[in-house]
């Protein structure tokens, strides 16, 4: 939506101490906004690339021409708007919490880095040997015991351990199953559409499985209202203020946009939803292991994720953790033995759902993934989130950085603190991101194909130099080269 800018903006911002106003291509910046802004000492800076039209040329900025409040980035200039007009990336600190001969020691861990860049890790990130130990464990214990429920029931009270760590909840807190689905369906059927509350907020951002639940949950009486994105394929706070309301029950959000890595603010959305007075749902699959997570600090009532994308895991075992003080309100219609107090009690003549978050468990539990996923949980815990969380950013902005150096185009935020480690580039008419993907791999490099765009998705153990190469093989291909 365009958006004008005055005088009055521009005084606003100073008060705050702001020295640049970021703004989208179609805003419009009025004269007298201009002169305020000289005055001020602030700049206008567009937020997301400026594309090039037939009387329209992207230019680089020569150092002597960029202000100084800019700072020490790759620039472009439009040549066709005003000159304090500039498509910029806003990154952050980068504190060097690993230093490269750490890197260097754990990408040994991960032994298919030695062949390919590995940038698709928001789909599947690379295999450990410690994963793969995990599954031989289980292998092992198959083949020398056979039935071994102890072993097995141990295994996923650790693996729920090492995920109650990673988001600072308690071990019961938390919930297991084979998929994100089938979480969000246990909760979705414990709700009561009976009374005025009985709206779900979604969005179109949300991985399309939790939409689905939500939708077929309208049978029930669920009232399911879409937040939609906007043309730079982000959701403003204010649109949850505004579709969130008395008769709202849960609103349901993703953390970071699987398509193009925008990342929102799930505090201030949380707070919004119960200022309203409905429940909130997190699906933090597409960053859990990159940004750090505090279920209690952030006021989160259900928290939903995998774990085969930067928790390196595998696919078929998921989990969730529920605010406890929900659970006894809360009575899933999707369940199982496991859902029970005693599931090794075998009694069939009535429901005595568990006390705690596993109630929501169902069936037999992933036991083969848990002895994979716990190892993967450890390699995240060992190596700390915020660690994991300062070297993406940094490979974030120097993505970001490359396309513009490169001319290609790309619908992420140029914002480096809005987004999670993806990085979706835009693969045009000349080739769809599924033949992207491919032709990549054929040159070494795994990325990941979504829609339009063909998404890099860097990991800690990522080089900077990985991120370059795989940009010009992006490049190359889209100049058919």
């Amino acid at each position: 939506m365009k958006k004008f800018y005055t005088a009055a903006d521009v005084n606003f911002y100073a008060s705050k101490g702001e020295s640049v106003i970021y703004i989208q291509p179609e805003d419009v910046v009025t004269s007298v906004a201009r002169e305020e802004a000289e005055k001020k000492g602030i700049q206008f800076s567009i937020s997301g690339i400026v594309e090039p039209a037939s009387s329209c040329q992207i230019s680089k900025v020569l150092p002597s021409q960029v202000p100084k409040e800019m700072g020490n980035h790759i620039l472009q200039r439009s040549v066709c708007q005003p000159d304090n007009y500039y498509v910029k990336v806003k990154d952050l600190p980068y504190k060097n919490l690993l230093s490269n001969a750490e890197v260097e020691q754990w990408r040994e861990e991960f032994p298919i880095l030695k062949d390919v860049v590995h940038l698709g890790n928001c789909s599947q990130s690379a295999q450990s040997k410690r994963v793969l130990a995990g599954i031989q464990r289980y292998l092992d214990n198959w083949g020398s015991i056979g039935m071994d429920w102890d072993s097995w029931m141990e295994e996923i009270d650790l693996a729920k351990a090492e995920f109650a760590k990673l988001i600072n909840a308690k071990p019961e807190e938390i919930a297991i199953a084979s998929s994100v689905s089938d979480l969000v369906s246990s909760i979705a059927n414990s709700l009561d559409y009976t009374g005025k509350r009985k709206k779900i907020v979604v969005t179109d951002m949300e991985f399309p499985t939790v939409d689905y639940v939500w939708l077929a949950n309208q049978r029930h009486g669920a009232k399911v209202d879409f937040i939609s994105v906007n043309e730079n394929h982000q959701i403003e706070l204010s649109e949850y203020e505004r579709y969130i309301d008395e008769n709202t029950l849960l609103t349901s959000i993703t953390q970071v946009y699987y398509l193009n890595g925008f990342k929102q603010d799930v505090r201030k959305i949380a707070d919004i939803a119960h200022r309203k007075g409905s429940l909130i749902l997190v699906d933090a699959y597409q960053c859990l292991g990159t940004e750090p997570m505090d279920v209690k600090e952030m006021k989160i009532d259900v928290l939903v994720s995998g774990c085969l994308k930067y928790l390196f895991g595998i696919p078929g075992v998921a989990f969730m953790y529920v605010n406890p003080e929900l659970i006894q309100n809360l009575k899933p219609s999707v369940t199982g033995w496991f859902g029970q107090t005693n599931p090794f009690l075998f009694q069939t003549r009535y429901l005595d759902w568990a006390n705690m978050t596993s109630r929501f468990d169902t069936g037999t539990p992933p036991v083969l993934n848990a002895y994979a996923v716990r190892a993967g949980l450890e390699i995240v815990n060992e190596v700390t989130v915020p660690k994991i969380k300062d070297r993406i950013d940094m490979l974030s902005a120097r993505a970001l950085n490359g396309v513009i150096k490169r001319g290609l185009k790309t619908i992420s935020p140029f914002d480096v603190s809005k987004k999670g480690g993806t990085t979706a580039i835009v693969c045009g008419d000349k080739v769809d991101s599924h033949t992207m993907e491919k032709l990549l791999r054929e040159k070494n490099v795994i990325g990941s194909g979504r829609g339009e765009v063909i998404r890099i998705a860097p990991h800690f153990y990522t080089k900077p130099e990985e991120i370059d190469y795989a940009l010009d093989r992006i490049k190359e291909i889209l100049d058919g080269r």
